[in-house]
């Protein structure tokens, strides 16, 4: 379920519950959360006007010989059948900006490339500026804390919450 303020200024969506999220029935309370909770302050966010929430409410999982159980990344039919959920919470709070964490977040709101180029862009949702950029666990498995995908999702954290309060959405650097 989403959690965080109920007016938000910005709506933070994820792809889906890990394991730790889905057993606290929790959105980013794992080792991503922790990542994207540090970025938040590294990026001058005040935690108490977001709202977080992941674009399946579910951990879609799947099960391999070598990993066993293991998070895969969701369908585009399961993001189809269960993302109306998420946008039906952001239609209600209504928060001043949306920022899309990572590709399967992107894709609900009509981003189809790569998020590199997706987070020069700006979408729409029912006129809801949308910004994009890296999720915290792609950071984290690519990079990792300090690296230079993560002083680039900061950065695009800072300038979204930036543009945010200016009204003025234009492109990231």
């Amino acid at each position: 379920m989403p959690e965080g303020s109920r007016a938000p200024r910005v709506y933070l969506v994820g792809e889906a519950a890990g394991r730790q999220e889905a057993e606290a029935g929790r959105p980013f309370v794992g080792p991503a959360g922790t990542a994207l909770r540090d970025m938040l302050r590294e990026a001058g966010i005040d935690e108490s006007q977001i709202r977080l929430a992941n674009a399946l409410p579910f951990r879609p999982i799947e099960r391999s010989a070598k990993r066993g159980l293991h998070n895969r990344r969701p369908t585009e039919k399961e993001l189809r059948d269960y993302g109306p959920f998420v946008l039906a919470d952001i239609a209600t709070v209504r928060p001043k900006l949306i920022v899309a964490l990572g590709k399967s977040a992107a894709s609900l709101f009509g981003a189809s490339t790569a998020i590199n180029s997706a987070r020069r862009q700006v979408f729409w949702f029912q006129h809801i500026p949308v910004r994009i950029t890296y999720h915290p666990g792609f950071v984290l498995r690519f990079g990792g804390r300090g690296s230079q995908l993560w002083r680039t999702a900061v950065r695009d954290l800072r300038t979204y919450w930036k543009l945010e309060r200016s009204s003025s959405p234009t492109p990231v650097p």
